[in-house]
Formats: C-alpha cells, structure tokens, sequence
C-alpha cells in the first residue's frame, strides 16, 4: 500500500514537472532594448491578445513598451487615448507526420514535429477629442520548427512571440514618432 501511494505522488510529481516546463505564455516578452515608460496606466489601455476565442491581457511590461511608443508631447493623455488589439494566428506549414501514431499509442510520446508559422497582427487608433487622429496596422511572423514535443517547442514558440512583439513595438514607435526616413531605407545605414 506504502510502494502504491508512493508512486502515485511520484507520477503526480512528475505529471507536474512536465506539464509546467511545457507551458507558452504569448502575453510577455523579452523586451531587452525597448525603452519602457513609467506611466502607472497604459496609454492604450488594457491591449488583447486575441487568440482564437482566448483573449489574454499583455502584461505590464509589454503595455509599458506599447505606451512608450506614443510620446506625451505627440499625444497629450489629458486629450488623447488609444486603442490597440494584438490577433494571433497559427498556420501549418505541413501536414500531419507518421510520429503522430506513436502519440496516439504512448500517452507520452515526445516526437512530434511541427513546422508551423506564427502570425501576429497589430492594430492600434488614437483619438484625440473624440476625433480619431491616427490608425496603423503592423503584421509580424515568426517561423516555428520543432522536432521534439515540450519544454523545446514551448521555448521556440515563447521566444518568436517575444520577438514579434518587439518587432511591433518597434514600428509602432516608428510610426507614432517623427520620422525624417522610410522604415526600410533607415535600416540600410
């Protein structure tokens, strides 16, 4: 009885282990060289992540990068608010693998390769006396390929939706800032 109870909280313990390394979150990111502010609310409220019929809220360090992006002198918050919505999409790049039987034959089956391609879309207004002033709409994707199942592709696919929302606070500064040069032509110098 001692030996049953034992590894039952063995395979709970475990059961656990594997399920925690393997979760995504899309709502953070790595944001190393994007500026922050330190507005205590986001100039764009709470921005969504819509995920099919999921809608995550990003978290504080992401509005902040989002806020930065639009100036107070550009944008005074007593007069002008924003608006911004971030809509994920998956997209197969091919079709099922043989190595799904294995998974359909051992619960735990650790090759499943995916080659899928991640797709976020931006889409931000700001109005200023009612009056909508400004509407962009960025697309950024990232490529997922994953030969095992787990902890790696959950680490693959945190890391392009880190860089994709880099990427989209980038251009959103971009746009919402002064700009003397096209996007493209300023990165060629």
């Amino acid at each position: 009885m001692f030996m049953f109870r034992l590894a039952k909280q063995i395979l709970i313990g475990a059961s656990i282990v594997l399920l925690a390394g393997c979760s995504v979150n899309l709502s953070q990111g790595n944001l190393e060289g994007v500026s922050l502010t330190n507005e205590k609310y986001s100039f764009f409220g709470q921005i969504p992540l819509i995920f099919g019929n999921d809608t995550i809220p990003l978290n504080d360090n992401l509005l902040r990068a989002y806020t930065a992006t639009a100036s107070a002198e550009e944008f005074p918050r007593e007069h002008c608010r924003g608006v911004a919505a971030v809509q994920a999409k998956v997209t197969r790049n091919e079709q099922g693998s043989a190595w799904i039987l294995g998974a359909v034959i051992i619960p735990i089956w650790p090759a499943m390769p995916v080659d899928e391609t991640w797709n976020y879309t931006l889409t931000a207004q700001i109005f200023c006396d009612g009056t909508l002033v400004k509407h962009v709409e960025f697309t950024e994707e990232e490529s997922v390929k994953a030969f095992w199942y787990g902890m790696l592709r959950s680490d693959l696919v945190n890391d392009a939706s880190s860089e994709m929302h880099r990427k989209l606070v980038q251009r959103l500064a971009f746009e919402l800032g002064e700009r003397a040069a096209d996007l493209n032509s300023a990165s060629d110098y």
